[in-house]
C-alpha cells in the first residue's frame, strides 16, 4: 500500500500513522464529520478534564500579555522616575552622589513595579479577550479566517481604552480592529503556506486520532474473530467428513 492512500477500515492496523504522512482531509474523518459549531465550542469550554488545547492558547496569550505589558510599563515608569529625580534633585545628585543614587534606585524600583502592574494587567486582559474571541471564532467556524481577528481586536481595543471616554474608546476600537486585520491576514497566509487547518489541529490535540484508531481496530478485531470462527468451523467439518 502506498503512503498516499488511506488504509481501509477492514484491514489490520499498521500502527499510528504519523501526522506528517497522513494524507486524508481531516474535515472528512468520521469522528469530526458530524460536529456542529456549538459542539466544538462545548468541547472547547469543557473543563471536566482541565483546560483544553484552545483554552491553553488563551492562557498563554494572557501570560504573554502580562509579561510584555509589565516589562513595557515598568521600564517606562522607571525611566520617567529617573529623569524626574535628576531634575528635581540636581543639587543632591552631585553633592551626595551615593545617597542620591540609592534614593533614585529606590524610586525607580518602586515606579517599575507600579508601572508594570498598571500596564501588565491591562495588556493581559487585552490579550485574553483577543485570543479568546479569535480562538472561539475559528473553533466555531472550523477554519482560520480574518473576521474573528478583526472583531476580537476591535472589542479588546474598545475595552482597553474605555476609561478615556467615547473618543478614546472609538480610537481603541479602530486601532484594535486594524491590528486584528494585520494579525488575521498574517495567520491566514501562514497557515495556508504550511498547510495547517483547524480540523487537523483539533484531530491531534483532542486525541481524535486515538478514537479513530480504536474504532478501526475494533472493526478489524471483530472481522478477524469472525474469520477465525469460520475457519474453525470449516476445520471441524473437514474432520467430521474424514471420520
Amino acid at each position: 500500500m502506498s503512503a498516499t492512500q488511506e488504509q481501509p477500515d477492514d484491514q489490520a492496523p499498521r500502527g499510528i500513522v504519523s501526522e506528517i504522512d497522513r494524507p486524508v482531509d481531516f474535515s472528512q474523518i468520521a469522528v469530526l464529520q458530524n460536529e456542529t459549531g456549538w459542539d466544538r465550542l462545548r468541547t472547547m469550554f469543557d473543563l471536566s478534564s482541565g483546560f483544553g488545547p484552545e483554552l491553553e492558547l488563551v492562557k498563554t496569550g494572557v501570560g504573554i500579555g502580562i509579561v510584555l505589558g509589565g516589562l513595557s510599563g515598568g521600564l517606562n515608569y522607571a525611566k520617567q522616575a529617573k529623569m524626574n529625580y535628576i531634575r528635581q534633585n540636581e543639587a543632591n545628585y552631585y553633592l551626595k552622589p551615593k545617597e542620591a543614587m540609592r534614593e533614585m534606585q529606590d524610586k525607580m524600583a518602586l515606579e517599575f513595579f507600579r508601572g508594570g502592574f498598571k500596564l501588565g494587567w491591562r495588556m493581559g486582559l487585552f490579550s485574553g479577550i483577543y485570543v479568546l474571541g479569535t480562538v472561539s471564532g475559528l473553533t466555531y467556524r472550523n477554519k482560520f479566517g480574518i473576521a474573528e481577528h478583526v472583531a476580537s481586536g476591535a472589542v479588546a481595543g474598545l475595552l482597553f481604552k474605555i476609561n478615556l471616554g467615547v473618543k478614546g474608546s472609538l480610537a481603541g476600537l479602530v486601532v484594535g480592529g486594524l491590528l486584528g486585520l494585520v494579525s488575521g491576514t498574517t495567520m491566514c497566509v501562514g497557515t495556508k503556506a504550511f498547510g495547517v487547518t483547524v480540523p487537523e489541529f483539533r484531530y491531534w490535540q483532542h486525541n481524535y486520532w486515538m478514537k479513530e484508531y480504536n474504532e478501526k481496530k475494533a472493526k478489524w478485531d471483530k472481522k478477524r474473530k469472525k474469520e477465525l470462527s469460520s475457519a474453525a468451523e470449516e476445520s471441524q467439518e473437514q474432520k467430521a467428513e474424514t471420520t
